[in-house]
């Protein structure tokens, strides 16, 4: 029987279902049990096959009644109790018999305790997944998209490889980083990468071979530098330096300009959510006539998790790989419309051919001038 989880002199924990339990010690009939024991056989013995089988057990324990969290995701406590409120935890595991999340606490003072929450008692901060982290080359997974020659005005993209046929799957690949639409948690975040790239480097390079939207309009510039400002702030009571503030803000726009939006429902750009960063997908442009379009992987597929890259028609070799940053409407949006959302989500004012070739069409004086002249374009170095 699991034991309701008392911590420090903490008052009783309101009722169910929002408990805190112990969870039993892990057994054979249940899945978590399962895949501990495979897992240790796994390395005891080198068994290919009940390592696999451990990696599918392990990918299964991460789905929850709604919830899809990567292994050792940080999250934060919320309505068990004020002792436990925003309190930050790691995620171990899901186990469906019970219907609840094995998380450990990740404050010295519990003691690496874990404990098992319902679903709807905790919120999702962010994941650093180091081993998903490109260690350089100039050819993305499979090496039909490989990055493009640089020209001026413009910066880093993907194009084809090889001839491409429509409907054809260009490469798949998973994020190395995943926050919550939050500044601090991508902060937070970036810590995290900072402190262990010393042990484990991966994540952190990744990070920073993006742009930090060098191409930025000053709006968007603007608006990183104060929620810089802002972060520090609720972080110390010390005052910032300005290099430290620039060091912020710059973690801020890398972020912005990068980030895909990530979950069951697609991947994109511009929409409250979750984010992620990838090291091939963040150098994906932006076109108002994409030829490709970006999806996530469905949940409960064995790959779940990942992007996929497709194209949308045939492609020769050298051709530029471009997607829509924005809903799929955008695209039958007039270029006024398209470049204000462009603006406003993403901080660049679309220059695809589309757009430069309605823009000339309209009559004088009804397109907006430009806040800035850049290029439509996720990643920027």
């Amino acid at each position: 029987m699991a034991a309701v989880l008392s911590l420090r002199s903490s008052p009783s924990l309101p009722q169910c279902p929002a408990q805190v339990v112990f969870p039993p010690t892990p057994r054979e009939d249940l899945p978590l049990g399962r895949t501990l024991a495979l897992s240790a056989f796994a390395a005891a013995h080198g068994s290919c096959k009940a390592a696999k089988r451990a990696a599918r057990l392990r990918r299964a324990a991460m789905h929850g009644l709604a919830e899809r969290l990567p292994q050792h995701s940080t999250v934060y406590l919320t309505g068990l109790s004020p002792d436990l409120e925003g309190e930050p935890c790691e995620v171990l595991g899901f186990d469906p018999s019970a219907k609840r999340w094995l998380l450990r606490f990740l404050h010295p003072r519990f003691e690496n305790q874990s404990c098992q929450v319902p679903e709807q008692c905790f919120t999702f901060g962010y994941c650093v997944q180091p081993g998903a982290a490109a260690l350089g080359g100039s050819a993305a997974p499979g090496g039909a998209a490989r990055e493009a020659k640089r020209r001026p005005g413009l910066g880093r993209g993907l194009e084809a490889a090889e001839q491409l046929e429509q409907g054809q799957v260009i490469f798949e690949e998973c994020p190395f980083l995943i926050t919550a639409d939050d500044v601090n948690e991508v902060c937070r975040a970036y810590f995290k990468m900072r402190a262990a790239s010393g042990d484990s480097p991966g994540a952190l390079d990744a990070f920073n071979r993006l742009s930090a939207g060098e191409h930025f309009s000053q709006e968007a510039v603007q608006r990183c530098e104060a929620q810089a400002a802002q972060v520090w702030q609720a972080a110390t009571s010390r005052a910032a330096s300005p290099l430290e503030l620039r060091q912020i803000a710059e973690v801020l726009r890398r972020w912005e300009a990068n980030r895909f939006l990530q979950g069951a429902g697609g991947a994109g750009r511009g929409r409250a959510g979750r984010y992620a960063l990838f090291s091939w997908v963040s150098l994906l442009n932006h076109s108002c006539q994409p030829s490709a379009m970006l999806d996530s992987l469905s949940a409960l597929q064995p790959e779940d998790g990942k992007s996929r890259v497709k194209a949308l028609r045939g492609l020769a070799p050298g051709e530029a790989i471009c997607i829509n940053y924005g809903p799929p409407e955008l695209l039958e949006w007039d270029v006024a419309r398209r470049r204000e959302y462009l603006q406003r989500q993403n901080g660049f004012t679309c220059r695809c051919p589309r757009c430069l070739t309605e823009a000339k069409a309209k009559p004088q004086g009804e397109e907006k001038s430009d806040l800035v002249s850049s290029v439509a374009e996720c990643s920027y170095t």
